[in-house]
């Protein structure tokens, strides 16, 4: 999943019409507060003798953004401190922040230079040892530039460096880390339809060094004002000089339909597909087809309702010594979302939700359920 979230974080900051990375706001600091509690009752993910962990989270964050001239700097910061009731070896806290100069020489020629921080922990069931904690840190950062020819057409071009760093193992997976370029074409129209096209060239390292070449294809389509259509097809080749009977190709891609059906409600539809370098004996990387629907129904000004279902679908592929893997693992995750607005400053939230996983491969099936309370403040 890393190279599909690498080529997405550099093709969105150099292929963007828009100057900004972030939402604009019209305060220089915001700052926020967050505090949740969820129970799971299967903590680990076990097929059987799950048990259960309540786990307690708060957040302290501030965002900054400073216009001057054709400049402006966007900072956000956030602290993340995480407990468990049972499994105290699982507590940690999370220092994330994005930091962005949305630079402008002229009118024709801007672009964005960002360096982005997230921490969190890997699901158990990713872990060699479950029973270990296994926090994550990915770092990106990336240069975009966009130099408008005129008219609808412009150039996009931009260079990026990412790493993902594990505290213990995960299974047949390691830290990666890549650096890329990327170039491209993209054609906008006044409606906010555009046609993109991009080519991206990377190097890094994870189990062995790897480059990679992908072309893609964007597409963003204004069907009407209540309704859009978002896409994107690739196709990735990822060779491994030292091993290359692990080499891989194929497609990916996504497609995302947003509807505006009144104006209290709303659905949100997708399908996308990641390809994932992913080393073993019988196999060279994973392919995973998800499919999302996301209906919202804002039932009064302070109230809202959402359902958010995603089912997916993660196939073993390729065949590095003559014995191909056959593996295929189904998930669904299931969540409903209770929200009031007391305040314009405060939300509050309930969340309850189900998580599953039906396997080929014996003794890997599970389900789990959530309940959970969250609380927001914005100043």
């Amino acid at each position: 999943m890393f190279f599909a979230r690498a080529q997405w974080f550099l093709l969105m900051l150099a292929a963007s019409g828009e100057c900004g990375v972030w939402a604009q706001s019209q305060d220089v600091v915001k700052l926020r507060g967050n505090l949740s509690i969820l129970n799971n009752d299967n903590f680990f993910s076990a097929p059987v003798g799950a048990v259960s962990e309540r786990i307690t989270s708060q957040t302290i964050g501030v965002n900054v953004a400073v216009p001057y001239s054709l400049q402006r700097f966007e900072f956000d910061a956030s602290l993340v401190g995480t407990q468990h009731q049972t499994y105290t070896n699982f507590d940690f806290v999370a220092q994330n922040y994005n930091a962005a100069w949305l630079w402008s020489v002229t009118p024709q020629l801007h672009g964005s230079l960002s360096t982005v921080r997230t921490e969190s922990l890997n699901a158990t069931a990713d872990s060699l040892n479950s029973n270990l904690r296994n926090k994550n840190i990915t770092d990106n950062a990336a240069l975009s530039a966009i130099f408008e020819l005129g008219g609808p057409w412009q150039v996009t071009a931009g260079v990026a460096n990412n790493s993902s760093t594990n505290e213990q193992a995960l299974t047949n997976q390691s830290d990666n880390r890549s650096t890329g370029v990327i170039g491209g074409v993209r054609y906008s129209v006044g409606s906010g339809s555009s046609l993109a096209y991009s080519l991206q060239r990377a190097s890094g390292t994870s189990i062995n060094d790897y480059t990679s070449t992908t072309h893609d294809v964007a597409v963003a389509w204004v069907l009407s004002g209540n309704s859009t259509v978002n896409g994107h097809i690739a196709y990735l080749e990822q060779h491994f000089g030292v091993v290359p009977q692990f080499d891989f190709s194929g497609t990916s891609g996504a497609l995302t339909l947003v509807w505006r059906a009144t104006g209290r409600v709303s659905v949100s539809a997708g399908w996308q597909r990641d390809l994932a370098s992913y080393q073993t004996a019988g196999t060279t990387h994973t392919q995973t087809d998800a499919f999302t629907l996301a209906p919202a129904w804002q039932i009064t000004t302070k109230t809202s309702l959402r359902l958010q279902y995603r089912e997916a679908v993660r196939d073993d592929r390729g065949n590095p010594t003559g014995v191909p893997a056959s593996r295929q693992d189904r998930t669904r995750d299931t969540s409903l979302s209770l929200s009031w607005q007391p305040r314009p400053a405060a939300t509050l939230a309930v969340t309850i939700g189900e998580n599953s996983r039906s396997s080929n491969v014996v003794n890997t099936d599970f389900i789990a359920h959530t309940a959970g309370l969250s609380a927001v403040f914005t100043f």
